[in-house]
């Protein structure tokens, strides 16, 4: 279990308030967790508030570490979890924390994962959310569904905490490609498709489709290699063959 927990990631993008970013490595260091990613958060690290609020966990301030994009933040990650309370066209079939959890619990040993939670007042992106495999709703009730940031965190990364400790003898899937590999396979599709002469624009419908669709798939290094052969060899194909043939008929 430890060697999973060191494989987990906790994201927080643009975090407002440093007492914020103190209660959240307070929630991860009872949960297990040391590792936190920040894109371009406020100055938090000798904030009076952020050590009142992470007492006794300065450890984790100590080895952040700071992205200016979420893209950036997910480099050499292979799963991303975003946890989210909007829905939305591009925000939908949603897991649980424990269904998430469960996802997590299955994961290969080595790979790293990542739990992403928005800014405080307006979350992610769409853009953003589109570099999620999974996202995440914590069930609310009442006329009020928002959690502060750090109770997000709490909630999330208890699920998987708990979850972990109960099946340490889980088997493990075949380690999954990381997310580079996948944004690589998407723009090779997208190149081919526009070389294809598609009529769709950039981010249009098509192309948040291909990645939404893409991001849902459970692929190993080797499963997008084969991909990525496929769009090579086309794009070889309409490059030689079908121009030689247009030479010919004129």
């Amino acid at each position: 279990m430890k060697k999973l927990l060191e494989c987990i990631h906790i994201v927080l993008v643009e975090p407002k308030q440093a007492g914020n970013i103190g209660s959240v490595v307070r929630a991860m260091k009872n949960m297990g967790l040391s590792s936190l990613r920040l894109v371009n958060p406020v100055p938090f690290r000798d904030e009076v508030e952020q050590k009142k609020m992470g007492y006794r966990s300065q450890e984790i301030i100590a080895a952040a570490r700071e992205f200016p994009s979420l893209s950036e933040a997910l480099m050499g990650v292979s799963q991303v979890f975003l946890a989210t309370a909007k829905k939305g066209k591009w925000k939908k079939d949603f897991l649980s924390p424990a269904q998430a959890a469960e996802r997590v619990a299955g994961s290969h040993g080595g790979e790293e994962i990542a739990l992403v939670f928005g800014r405080e007042d307006k979350g992610v992106t769409i853009d953003e959310s589109q570099l999620a495999n999974y996202l995440v709703r914590i069930p609310m009730a009442g006329g009020y569904p928002s959690l502060n940031l750090s109770q997000a965190v709490m909630v999330l990364t208890y699920e998987v905490y708990k979850t972990l400790s109960a099946g340490e003898n889980a088997p493990e899937l075949p380690r999954m490609a990381e997310k580079r590999a996948f944004e690589r396979l998407i723009d090779n599709i997208w190149e081919l498709m526009k070389g294809l002469e598609v009529r769709e624009p950039e981010n249009g419908l098509f192309h948040r489709s291909l990645r939404r669709a893409l991001n849902r798939t459970r692929w190993t290094n080797a499963d997008v290699a084969v991909f990525d052969r496929f769009c090579k060899q086309v794009r070889w194909f309409t490059q030689t063959r079908c121009r030689a043939k247009v030479g010919k008929e004129k």
